[in-house]
């Protein structure tokens, strides 16, 4: 972002800042003022989160890390570990050592004011409104509340414990099928006829694939995500669910689709995910949980 990152040339390893001084200044202008960056709003209001508090937030101590000599796993997830690892990468990038890119750290006020302009453009005044950002918004694009359509479709005789098992069955699948999809690929939507990229494509794409079924074994319940479903995945068949072609090349095909077969292969584990090998079964054993530890 405005320079303080680029790729770093293999015939010419030296950074040399002198090309982008007289042209920081009008691009900050020009994007501020070309587009938004606003996130995109939540549609379904009525699962929205309050807003926070205009009063300061509470310090909260962090518990010390797991042992990374007993431990190493755990160790590893910890935000200890994230930070120490982080500290490293920021070290070499500090003496502009990284193997991959150059670092141009005389960059780093321009970019903070460029994020600090786009944030008070959109939201001076109203900081508390910021929504979040995550796979619910990205199954919410273009305005319309397919995740509360989805939930409507049900019919009321399912419990919310279901409707939760559901709910994490689609958006684990989702998620995983989120990486980068390349900048030639797009989704036309099977129920509104509109075409979405990226994130927002690949969120509409997996949840029309759930809705039909694409990842259940039980034809009786298309709603949902088991590990035979799963497996019975190939990349031909994730490739039409995407809509992938020559003419609309994706990224990353095979990888995605070996990534959610080694997916089936986890949710074998009975213990966690039921004898379905479903993921949204995992509430059961975080319920299961947590009434041994009122207990």
């Amino acid at each position: 972002m405005l320079g303080i990152f680029k790729k770093k040339d293999s015939k010419n390893t030296h950074h040399d800042s002198k090309s982008d001084k007289g042209s920081l200044r009008p691009a900050l202008i020009e994007r501020i003022s070309d587009y938004s960056h606003k996130s995109p709003k939540l549609v379904s209001d009525r699962f929205a989160l309050p807003s926070p508090s205009a009063t300061a937030m509470p310090d909260v101590t962090i518990p010390d890390p797991p042992d990374p000599r007993s431990h190493p796993a755990a160790y590893l997830r910890s935000i200890h570990a994230v930070r120490q690892r982080s500290q490293l990468v920021l070290e070499e990038a500090k003496v502009n050592a990284l193997n991959h890119f150059d670092v141009d750290l005389s960059k780093f006020k321009d970019t903070a004011e460029y994020v600090v302009a786009i944030i008070k453009r959109d939201f001076e005044g109203a900081y508390p409104s910021i929504p979040p950002h995550g796979r619910w918004q990205h199954f919410e694009v273009g305005g319309r509340p397919r995740v509360t359509q989805l939930l409507q479709s049900w019919q009321s005789s399912i419990d919310n414990q279901e409707r939760t098992r559901r709910l994490i069955d689609l958006f684990l699948v989702s998620v995983l099928l989120d990486a980068g999809a390349g900048t030639k690929w797009s989704y036309k939507s099977k129920e509104s006829g509109k075409s979405y990229a990226r994130s927002e494509g690949l969120a509409v794409a997996s949840l029309e694939m759930f809705k039909a079924g694409a990842f259940s074994s039980d034809p009786d319940q298309p709603h949902q995500v088991d590990a035979a479903g799963l497996k019975k995945l190939t990349v031909d068949t994730l490739a039409k669910g995407l809509q992938v072609s020559e003419s609309n090349p994706m990224s990353g095909l095979e990888g995605r689709a070996g990534l959610l077969i080694r997916l089936s292969t986890a949710l074998e584990n009975a213990d966690i995910f039921g004898v379905d090998g479903r993921p949204g079964n995992m509430i059961g054993r975080r319920l299961n949980l947590c009434i041994f530890v009122r207990r």
